[in-house]
Protein backbone atom coordinates (compact mmCIF):
# COMPACT_ATOMS: atom_id res chain seq x y z
CA UNK A 1 0.00 0.00 0.00
CA UNK A 2 1.97 3.42 -0.69
CA UNK A 3 1.79 5.93 1.80
CA UNK A 4 1.11 9.77 1.59
CA UNK A 5 5.05 10.45 2.14
CA UNK A 6 5.54 8.36 -0.49
CA UNK A 7 3.60 10.36 -2.95
CA UNK A 8 4.90 14.25 -1.61
CA UNK A 9 6.88 16.30 -3.89
CA UNK A 10 8.83 19.72 -2.83
CA UNK A 11 6.74 22.27 -2.71
CA UNK A 12 8.62 23.84 -5.92
CA UNK A 13 8.04 21.13 -8.08
CA UNK A 14 4.80 21.72 -10.59
CA UNK A 15 3.33 18.84 -10.98
CA UNK A 16 1.51 17.92 -14.84
CA UNK A 17 -1.97 16.72 -15.08
CA UNK A 18 -1.09 13.46 -15.61
CA UNK A 19 0.79 13.27 -12.59
CA UNK A 20 -2.12 14.43 -10.70
CA UNK A 21 -4.38 11.66 -11.90
CA UNK A 22 -1.68 9.05 -11.24
CA UNK A 23 -1.06 10.56 -7.81
CA UNK A 24 -4.83 10.39 -7.06
CA UNK A 25 -5.33 6.94 -8.28
CA UNK A 26 -2.72 5.55 -5.93
CA UNK A 27 -4.47 7.95 -3.43
CA UNK A 28 -7.77 6.67 -3.99
CA UNK A 29 -6.15 2.47 -4.39
CA UNK A 30 -4.70 3.30 -0.55
CA UNK A 31 -7.86 4.47 0.93
CA UNK A 32 -9.82 1.68 -0.27
CA UNK A 33 -7.46 -0.58 0.44
CA UNK A 34 -7.35 0.62 4.35
CA UNK A 35 -11.22 0.72 4.56
CA UNK A 36 -11.30 -3.05 3.23
CA UNK A 37 -8.89 -4.12 5.71
CA UNK A 38 -10.95 -2.20 8.65
CA UNK A 39 -14.07 -3.38 6.69
CA UNK A 40 -12.82 -7.45 7.55
CA UNK A 41 -11.36 -6.36 10.87
CA UNK A 42 -14.18 -5.53 12.24
CA UNK A 43 -16.27 -7.80 11.03
CA UNK A 44 -13.99 -10.76 11.71
CA UNK A 45 -14.14 -8.90 15.57
CA UNK A 46 -18.16 -9.21 15.97
CA UNK A 47 -18.15 -12.66 13.91
CA UNK A 48 -15.77 -14.18 17.09
CA UNK A 49 -17.73 -13.01 19.94
CA UNK A 50 -21.33 -13.25 18.66
CA UNK A 51 -22.19 -9.69 18.03
CA UNK A 52 -23.35 -10.24 14.48
CA UNK A 53 -27.06 -10.49 14.23
CA UNK A 54 -27.79 -13.65 11.54
CA UNK A 55 -30.70 -12.88 9.75
CA UNK A 56 -31.45 -15.52 6.69
CA UNK A 57 -34.57 -14.11 4.28
CA UNK A 58 -35.30 -14.89 0.87
CA UNK A 59 -33.41 -12.52 -1.57
CA UNK A 60 -32.90 -12.06 -4.87
CA UNK A 61 -29.48 -13.54 -5.49
CA UNK A 62 -28.78 -11.15 -8.90
CA UNK A 63 -29.85 -7.69 -6.72
CA UNK A 64 -27.50 -9.06 -3.76
CA UNK A 65 -24.79 -9.41 -6.24
CA UNK A 66 -25.22 -6.03 -8.14
CA UNK A 67 -25.62 -4.16 -4.90
CA UNK A 68 -21.76 -5.86 -3.37
CA UNK A 69 -19.89 -4.88 -6.25
CA UNK A 70 -20.98 -1.36 -7.45
CA UNK A 71 -17.80 -0.01 -5.78
CA UNK A 72 -15.73 -2.70 -7.67
CA UNK A 73 -16.43 -1.18 -10.86
CA UNK A 74 -14.12 1.50 -10.96
CA UNK A 75 -11.14 -0.27 -10.04
CA UNK A 76 -12.30 -3.02 -12.78
CA UNK A 77 -12.55 -0.07 -15.26
CA UNK A 78 -8.96 1.47 -14.56
CA UNK A 79 -7.21 -2.37 -15.12
CA UNK A 80 -9.57 -3.07 -18.00
CA UNK A 81 -11.09 -5.76 -16.76
CA UNK A 82 -14.73 -7.05 -17.92
CA UNK A 83 -17.13 -7.91 -15.01
CA UNK A 84 -19.90 -10.46 -15.80
CA UNK A 85 -23.06 -11.25 -14.57
CA UNK A 86 -24.26 -14.91 -15.47
CA UNK A 87 -26.76 -14.77 -12.83
CA UNK A 88 -30.03 -15.43 -13.87
CA UNK A 89 -32.34 -13.06 -12.49
CA UNK A 90 -35.06 -15.25 -11.07
CA UNK A 91 -32.20 -17.34 -8.64
CA UNK A 92 -33.91 -16.84 -5.22
CA UNK A 93 -31.68 -17.66 -2.39
CA UNK A 94 -32.53 -17.73 1.69
CA UNK A 95 -29.50 -15.89 3.15
CA UNK A 96 -28.16 -13.31 5.61
CA UNK A 97 -27.93 -10.40 3.08
CA UNK A 98 -25.12 -8.42 5.41
CA UNK A 99 -23.17 -11.86 5.04
CA UNK A 100 -23.56 -12.85 1.58
CA UNK A 101 -22.95 -9.40 0.25
CA UNK A 102 -19.54 -9.19 2.23
CA UNK A 103 -18.54 -13.11 0.39
CA UNK A 104 -19.68 -12.39 -3.04
CA UNK A 105 -17.60 -8.63 -2.63
CA UNK A 106 -14.70 -10.19 -1.28
CA UNK A 107 -14.40 -12.89 -3.79
CA UNK A 108 -14.90 -10.56 -6.77
CA UNK A 109 -12.61 -8.17 -5.32
CA UNK A 110 -10.14 -10.61 -5.15
CA UNK A 111 -10.72 -11.82 -8.83
CA UNK A 112 -10.43 -8.30 -9.65
CA UNK A 113 -7.30 -8.17 -7.85
CA UNK A 114 -4.80 -10.72 -9.22
CA UNK A 115 -6.55 -10.47 -12.88
CA UNK A 116 -4.14 -8.60 -14.90
CA UNK A 117 -4.86 -5.77 -17.37
CA UNK A 118 -7.78 -6.82 -20.24
CA UNK A 119 -8.79 -9.72 -18.24
CA UNK A 120 -12.37 -10.89 -16.84
CA UNK A 121 -14.06 -12.04 -14.13
CA UNK A 122 -17.50 -14.07 -14.37
CA UNK A 123 -20.13 -14.55 -11.60
CA UNK A 124 -22.15 -17.33 -11.76
CA UNK A 125 -24.97 -19.45 -10.00
CA UNK A 126 -26.51 -22.78 -10.48
CA UNK A 127 -29.15 -24.52 -8.45
CA UNK A 128 -28.12 -28.03 -7.17
CA UNK A 129 -30.50 -30.89 -6.12
CA UNK A 130 -30.65 -30.53 -2.42
CA UNK A 131 -31.95 -26.71 -2.54
CA UNK A 132 -28.96 -25.60 -1.97
CA UNK A 133 -27.56 -23.15 -4.82
CA UNK A 134 -23.66 -23.08 -6.63
CA UNK A 135 -22.43 -20.00 -6.77
CA UNK A 136 -19.17 -19.38 -8.44
CA UNK A 137 -16.77 -16.45 -9.17
CA UNK A 138 -14.10 -17.19 -12.02
CA UNK A 139 -11.27 -15.13 -13.43
CA UNK A 140 -8.38 -15.26 -15.88
CA UNK A 141 -5.71 -13.90 -13.81
CA UNK A 142 -2.85 -15.45 -12.38
CA UNK A 143 -4.10 -18.23 -10.86
CA UNK A 144 -2.82 -19.59 -7.21
CA UNK A 145 0.24 -21.89 -6.12
CA UNK A 146 -1.19 -25.37 -5.68
CA UNK A 147 1.14 -25.50 -1.92
CA UNK A 148 -1.26 -22.14 -1.25
CA UNK A 149 -4.57 -23.25 -2.42
CA UNK A 150 -4.80 -25.70 1.18
CA UNK A 151 -3.61 -22.44 3.62
CA UNK A 152 -6.63 -20.25 2.20
CA UNK A 153 -9.48 -20.73 4.38
CA UNK A 154 -7.20 -21.65 7.38
CA UNK A 155 -7.17 -19.45 11.00
CA UNK A 156 -3.08 -18.93 11.47
CA UNK A 157 -1.73 -19.37 8.02
CA UNK A 158 0.12 -16.38 6.28
CA UNK A 159 -1.11 -16.19 2.63
CA UNK A 160 -1.22 -12.89 1.57
CA UNK A 161 0.06 -11.62 -1.51
CA UNK A 162 0.09 -8.91 -3.60
CA UNK A 163 -2.24 -8.30 -6.64
CA UNK A 164 -0.51 -7.99 -10.00
CA UNK A 165 -0.39 -4.46 -9.78
CA UNK A 166 0.48 -4.41 -6.12
CA UNK A 167 -2.49 -4.41 -4.92
CA UNK A 168 -2.04 -5.33 -0.92
CA UNK A 169 -3.62 -8.61 0.45
CA UNK A 170 -3.96 -10.16 3.66
CA UNK A 171 -6.06 -13.25 3.03
CA UNK A 172 -8.71 -12.32 6.07
CA UNK A 173 -11.36 -11.75 3.36
CA UNK A 174 -11.54 -15.52 2.68
CA UNK A 175 -11.50 -16.56 6.14
CA UNK A 176 -14.22 -14.27 6.77
CA UNK A 177 -16.07 -16.10 3.75
CA UNK A 178 -15.83 -19.27 4.85
CA UNK A 179 -17.03 -18.39 8.72
CA UNK A 180 -20.27 -16.78 7.05
CA UNK A 181 -20.78 -19.56 4.31
CA UNK A 182 -20.67 -22.16 7.14
CA UNK A 183 -23.15 -20.27 9.49
CA UNK A 184 -25.34 -20.67 5.87
CA UNK A 185 -24.89 -24.73 6.13
CA UNK A 186 -23.06 -24.42 2.78
CA UNK A 187 -19.23 -24.95 1.67
CA UNK A 188 -16.73 -22.85 0.06
CA UNK A 189 -13.55 -24.41 -2.20
CA UNK A 190 -11.49 -22.95 -5.00
CA UNK A 191 -9.93 -24.39 -8.05
CA UNK A 192 -7.01 -23.09 -9.80
CA UNK A 193 -3.94 -23.50 -12.29
CA UNK A 194 -1.06 -20.95 -12.26
CA UNK A 195 -1.14 -18.12 -15.18
CA UNK A 196 -4.56 -19.81 -16.58
CA UNK A 197 -6.78 -18.25 -13.34
CA UNK A 198 -8.98 -19.43 -10.45
CA UNK A 199 -12.35 -20.14 -9.45
CA UNK A 200 -13.78 -20.09 -6.14
CA UNK A 201 -17.02 -21.60 -5.80
CA UNK A 202 -19.75 -21.64 -2.65
CA UNK A 203 -23.12 -22.70 -1.82
CA UNK A 204 -26.12 -21.11 -0.14
CA UNK A 205 -29.29 -22.55 0.64
CA UNK A 206 -32.49 -21.38 -1.72
CA UNK A 207 -35.12 -21.94 0.86
CA UNK A 208 -35.33 -21.89 4.37
CA UNK A 209 -33.29 -25.04 5.56
CA UNK A 210 -35.70 -26.51 8.89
Amino acid sequence: MITLTEILVDESETLTPQEITEYNGMLHESVHNLYKLLENLLEWAMVQRGLMDFSPKPHGLSDLYSQSTATLKTRAEQKGISIINSISESQQVFVDEKMIKSVIRNLVSNSVKFTNRGGTVVVNAESSDDRMVVISVSDTGVGIPRDIIDKLFVVGEKVGTKGTEGESSTGLGLILCKEFIEKHGGKIWVTSEEELGSTFYFTVPTTEIV
